[in-house]
C-alpha cells in the first residue's frame, strides 16, 4: 500500500519515538535500522501546538530522516496515552502536524474525532491507521471481526487491533486474523504475546513496533531486538 510516500509492507519495523522529538533517539532508530518513525505525541511534555509544529519541522531536518514514513499517533486515554489530551486538543494536534507526516494512527474508540481526523488525513493524502485496543484481554472472534469492518467503514486504509494476550488460545484468535484479512497490524500484548511481536508480520502483519528509550505497551520489545530477529530469520537485511 502506497499513499502520500508511505509504503507498508510485511515485515515492517516501527520505532516508537516517545518524549519529545530527540536527535539522539531519531539517530538511533535510523541507525538501527527502522523502517517507520512512530511519533507518540500524547508522551511529550511539551503539546502547546506552537512548539508541536516546531518539533516537527526539526524533524524533518535530522539527518537520514528523509524518505522515512513518519506515523503521527496521538492516543486517547482509555487506549494508552500517557498524559490525557481532551479531544479538542488532539484534534488540534492532528490537524496541525498532518501537513508533516505520511500516516496517521486514531482509534476506533475515538468516535468525536475520528471522522474529522479522517477526512483531514484524506485531503492530504496520508494513510490511515484506525486502530483498537484492549489491554485486558482478548476480544472474542465476533467481536474482533467486528472491529476490522468498522474501521474499514470509518475509512481506514489499515486497521491495527492490539489486544492482550495470557495463552495460546489468545494467540491463535489473533492470527486468523491474518489469514483472513489483508492490510491489518496485529499486535498481541502482554510478555506471553511478546515473541509474536515477531512472527505475525511473517503471517501478514503489515508492522510490528520497537521502542527506543521508553515502552508504550506491556510486552513490546526494544528496537534492536526487533531488528535483530528480522536479520536473523532473513526478513531484512
Amino acid at each position: 500500500m502506497k499513499m502520500s510516500g508511505l509504503k507498508i509492507g510485511a515485515p515492517m519495523a516501527a520505532a516508537v519515538i516517545v518524549d519529545g522529538v530527540s536527535t539522539e533517539a531519531v539517530g538511533k532508530a535510523l541507525a538501527l535500522g527502522a523502517d517507520m518513525l512512530e511519533l507518540r505525541v500524547d508522551t511529550f511534555k511539551d503539546r502547546s501546538t506552537e512548539s508541536l509544529v516546531k518539533a516537527f519541522q526539526r524533524l524533518k531536518k535530522i539527518k537520514g530522516v528523509k524518505g522515512i514514513p513518519i506515523l503521527l499517533t496521538v492516543r486517547s486515554k482509555d487506549e494508552g496515552a500517557r498524559f490525557e489530551i481532551k479531544d479538542g486538543a488532539r484534534l488540534e494536534i492532528f490537524r496541525a502536524l498532518i501537513p508533516f507526516v505520511d500516516a496517521v494512527d486514531i482509534e476506533l474508540g475515538s468516535t468525536a474525532i475520528l471522522p474529522h481526523v479522517v477526512g483531514q488525513a484524506k485531503k492530504n493524502r496520508k494513510t490511515i491507521i484506525v486502530s483498537s485496543h484492549d489491554f485486558n484481554g482478548t476480544p472474542t472472534d465476533k467481536r474482533l471481526e467486528a472491529i476490522i469492518s468498522a474501521g474499514l467503514a470509518a475509512g481506514a486504509d489499515v486497521v491495527k487491533i492490539a489486544a492482550y494476550v495470557r495463552d495460546a488460545s489468545d494467540v491463535r484468535r489473533l492470527a486468523g486474523l491474518l489469514v483472513k484479512h489483508d492490510k491489518l497490524i496485529v499486535i498481541p500484548m502482554g510478555e506471553y504475546g511478546t515473541p509474536f511481536r515477531v512472527f505475525f508480520p511473517v503471517l501478514g502483519s503489515l508492522s510490528t513496533y520497537g521502542s527506543v528509550t521508553g515502552k508504550t505497551a506491556p510486552g513490546q520489545l526494544c528496537l534492536k531486538d526487533v531488528i535483530s530477529a528480522f536479520r536473523a530469520f532473513g526478513l531484512k537485511k
